[in-house]
């Protein structure tokens, strides 16, 4: 075992009590999922395309009355203040999570219907949504285009 990790197991396991009682989590009991899902896709069709790839920690089969749909969930231990550091911190993951959203929905031809950030603290999870996903991951697609030099 790492030195340390003993002195934090309340912590941890009051962390992963919290995420497996949060809303969306639950519905992923009930449904279709995966677990550090790792994902890899160019940003679009383009035959020199930049690739975006990393793990998912939750990827969740959602059933819609236009088709199957993903949701896409990542966990944050973050430390926050209060509901306007949460909020800020949410902010900063955006463009993280729309890129999970890209490259779920360039690796599975499945719409990725929202990208949830689960903040897990000891007294509870919140559960916030990456606001303008659309927008988000035209913003990712730029971002990676001009890192690339194309």
């Amino acid at each position: 075992m790492a030195e340390g990790v003993i002195g934090d197991l309340r912590t941890v396991d009051a962390l992963v009590r919290t995420g497996l009682a949060a809303d969306v989590v639950r519905l992923a009991a009930k449904s279709r999922h995966w677990r550090e899902l790792y994902v890899a896709a160019p940003v679009n069709e383009d035959s020199d395309a930049p690739v975006i790839e990393g793990y998912i920690d939750l990827a969740v089969l959602e059933s819609g009355s236009d088709g199957p749909g993903l949701i896409i969930v990542d966990y944050k231990t973050d430390a926050v203040a209060d509901a306007a550091d949460r909020a800020a911190k949410a902010e900063r993951y955006r463009l993280q999570g729309a890129a999970y959203a890209l490259a779920a929905e360039r690796s599975t031809g499945l719409p990725v219907r929202r990208v949830v950030l689960c903040f897990l603290a000891a007294d509870g999870a919140t559960e916030l949504e990456v606001t303008d996903l659309t927008e988000a991951m035209a913003e990712v697609r730029s971002a990676a285009r001009e890192l690339a030099g194309a």
